[in-house]
């Protein structure tokens, strides 16, 4: 079974990760450590 980091990771190599990376740090489902390791780009967080 794949963890949430894990799946993400998938789709978002595959092009294919909707909606954003961006929503997942937002909804508790990837650290902001965890968006920078898939992205390469620091995570900012928007108010």
């Amino acid at each position: 079974m794949f963890s949430d980091f894990q799946m993400i990771k998938m789709l978002y190599g595959w092009g294919a990760l909707v909606p954003s990376a961006e929503y997942y740090v937002q909804n508790n489902k990837l650290t902001a450590d965890q968006y920078k390791e898939l992205t390469g780009k620091k995570y900012a967080a928007t108010a």
